[in-house]
């Protein structure tokens, strides 16, 4: 969709942005800073009528024609190019999708859907244990942490043509507007941008071309932002005064609308998880210690499904010297932690897989699968933590496509140490067994079932068949 009236991009969020980095350059270098797009010219072309093509308003032909230096905007040659103010474009707006809603988000006023558009004036907002993964237009990501309340406020596409191409070429501004909370962001590094991809609280505008980077206006009654650089860099500016800093690799700032300098400040380095505890009983779990790191005051842990950190299911500040992660569910996990230094600013990850276990499992200490009548018989022994036998009466089990028995597709039920698993397909299962003993229901670890494609052709039998997984 095409919008053909300026007024709606100089009330813009946009356009605010724009002007406040005109005025931080003064009035004699505010023209060569002003986003602009090329056009490269091609046979035939006249710059009045381009000016229908591609400005909001034709008449401002005569203002590119300033923009450019030129003496007579009617002399245009081919392969020529042309810098046109992004301001004064033509644009269509443009959608991205929900990637990832883990735990409670909202999009508006509804639960967020997986796979849904997310365009310009969307708003997303997480609860507490909870994390949305937002997708841009151009194949940027950003992730929203718990507790966070941000709008798309800008996702447009303008269309240029270069030197490379007979079409036309998209060019992609984007702005999210964070009222509350933190946002990490996967800059994309292809296609093009009119702008440079933005974010802004209350307190600071950040901008950005390639990048990785963070982003958090967390303390609204100090009113400070926190903006840390994991990738390239970013440019982060305190509208309030004026001012800002160039933020390279590995640097932070807090910029606060009290103080007018914004100053990089070298972001902690990752900390060593090598001697960290990765495979815990409930009971463990509610003291994991936090490592040694100089220079930290607090901690950042965040625990996920996935080793991508796109469902984030835990997001703890730790003053103290252990984080309670009792309340995870059993299975595996993977941890993410960084420093905080006594800024306030978050230094670089370190990630370690967690394996919680409840505090009675016990081990697999022999398996074996049989092909009988067509039927998977699965017979096994096992033992407790303490080396005594596993004697179970009735026995059942969950078979599940993934570790985290998030995709149970049977619940097998047997006797006597075995299992009917019944007409069981070549492929990779997850296993975990719950026996009914003296002492009651004890259930055993997680085991990986590897069923070969020649199943029940040239293989009918299958020694240590449940093999463990590992952290």
């Amino acid at each position: 969709m095409k919008r053909s009236n300026s007024n709606v991009f100089t009330r813009s969020p946009i356009f605010r942005v724009l002007m406040v980095t005109a005025l931080m350059t003064g009035l004699s270098g505010a023209r060569a800073a002003e986003p602009s797009i090329p056009y490269t010219v091609k046979p035939g072309d006249k710059l009045i009528v381009l000016s229908k093509d591609l400005l909001l308003r034709p008449g401002d032909w005569n203002e590119v024609a300033r923009f450019n230096a030129m003496p007579d905007p009617n002399v245009i040659r081919p392969g020529q190019t042309l810098a046109i103010p992004v301001r004064l474009m033509k644009f269509s707006l443009a959608t991205g999708k929900l990637i990832s809603a883990e735990g409670q988000v909202l999009s508006g006023a509804a639960p967020a859907i997986v796979g849904s558009s997310i365009g310009e004036g969307s708003r997303l907002q997480t609860g507490p244990n909870s994390s949305a993964v937002v997708e841009l237009a151009d194949g940027s990501r950003v992730q929203l942490l718990a507790g966070s309340l941000a709008e798309i406020a800008v996702s447009r596409e303008y269309a240029s043509r270069d030197a490379n191409g007979s079409g036309p070429t998209p060019w992609f501004s984007g702005l999210i507007r964070l009222s509350q909370g933190a946002v990490e962001t996967l800059a994309s590094k292809l296609g093009r941008r009119a702008t440079p991809l933005q974010v802004e609280t209350p307190t600071t505008i950040v901008g950005v071309r390639g990048t990785r980077f963070r982003v958090a206006y967390d303390d609204s009654a100090a009113r400070d932002s926190r903006a840390e650089v994991l990738e390239g860099e970013v440019r982060a500016d305190n509208p309030a005064h004026k001012s800002g800093a160039d933020l390279p690799k590995g640097t932070g700032a807090v910029i606060n609308p009290a103080q007018k300098d914004v100053r990089a400040v070298p972001l902690l380095p990752a900390p060593d998880l090598r001697t960290q505890p990765s495979d815990l009983t409930r009971p463990q779990a509610t003291a994991w210690p936090m490592p040694a790191l100089a220079g930290a005051s607090a901690f950042r842990v965040q625990v996920a499904h996935d080793a991508q950190f796109e469902r984030i299911v835990r997001d703890l500040k730790v003053s103290t010297g252990a984080v309670d992660l009792s309340s995870l569910p059993i299975g595996l996990w993977h941890v993410r932690v960084r420093g905080i230094d006594a800024q306030q600013l978050e230094g670089y990850d370190s990630v370690k897989p967690l394996s919680l276990k409840a505090a009675n499992r016990w081990r697999v200490t022999d398996s074996r699968l049989v092909l009988e009548n067509g039927r998977s018989r699965l017979a096994w022994s096992g033992a407790l933590p303490d080396g005594l036998v596993v004697a179970a009466g009735s026995s059942s089990a969950e078979v599940s496509t993934d570790a985290l028995s998030a995709q149970v597709i049977s619940r097998p039920t047997g006797s006597a140490n075995q299992l009917d698993l019944g007409n069981l397909k070549p492929g990779r299962y997850f296993i975990r067994i719950t026996t009914a003993g003296a002492s009651g229901q004890l259930v055993s670890e997680t085991y990986q079932l590897d069923v070969p494609g020649n199943w029940g052709v040239t293989v009918l039998e299958l020694a240590s068949a449940l093999q463990p997984v590992g952290p």
